[in-house]
């Protein structure tokens, strides 16, 4: 059976090589004819026409340059990403003994207690308190926006609190930072020192108001 089979096989085999060679030279002529009437356009272009394609595909090579340094990047950033261990500091509920706030396990020394907020309980505050001495509560307004689900701006106040507290800090970061030109992932380098810049709660005479001043002393300013 197999050796009749062979010519038709060989049949079929001729007939693909020779298709495939009729539409290679179809290919080759279309080619050839685009190529032509191209030549032809460009050699009947007016110079003002000239420029105007040359700038297209000058702006043409552009975008596809681009689409490759971006597609480029983009691979970086998931190979990147894809090398990255994930780390996981745990939950945040080690109490501190001394001031009662809450921290990492991974924070605490060698001996159990906690530098990072009061230094072993070298630093101690005084609990905020009314003329009477009684001690002031977390004022309603602040407690319903961190607290309570129904208040029209709880979602808000969550997004945004980071900036709401940088906004109305009495301090403020100073660095020199390091400018990136081009493209490319977005990097926050500085160079030197870091330092935190704070001022008292109201300006000097003639020093334009900064920091905390601008929310506490002139509120048209902040806005």
């Amino acid at each position: 059976m197999n050796t009749d089979e062979e010519p038709f096989a060989k049949r079929r085999r001729m007939i693909k090589e020779s298709k495939a060679r009729w539409l290679a030279r179809q290919s080759r002529e279309s080619l050839d004819r685009i190529l032509a009437a191209y030549r032809r356009r460009i050699e009947a272009e007016t110079p003002a026409q000239s420029e105007a394609r040359r700038e297209r595909d000058a702006e043409a090579h552009r975008l596809v340059r681009d689409c490759q340094r971006q597609r480029s990047r983009d691979e970086g950033i998931h190979f990147i990403e894809a090398q990255v261990e994930t780390h996981n500091c745990g939950p945040m509920n080690i109490i501190c003994q001394f001031c009662k706030s809450k921290n990492f396990a991974a924070e605490r020394s060698s001996d159990g207690k906690f530098t990072s907020c009061c230094r072993r309980g070298k630093i101690k505050l005084e609990k905020p308190s009314d003329t009477q001495g009684n001690d002031l509560l977390y004022p309603n307004f602040l407690l319903g926006l961190l607290t309570n689900p129904n208040n029209p701006d709880y979602k808000k106040f969550h997004d945004n609190i980071r900036s709401y507290n940088s906004a109305v800090s009495f301090a403020s970061m100073e660095a020199k930072v390091v400018d990136f030109s081009g493209g490319g992932l977005c990097v926050f380098k500085v160079h030197g020192q870091i330092c935190h810049s704070a001022c008292h709660i109201q300006s000097v005479i003639g020093q334009v108001p900064q920091h905390a001043q601008l929310y506490l002393i002139d509120s048209t300013q902040a806005t």
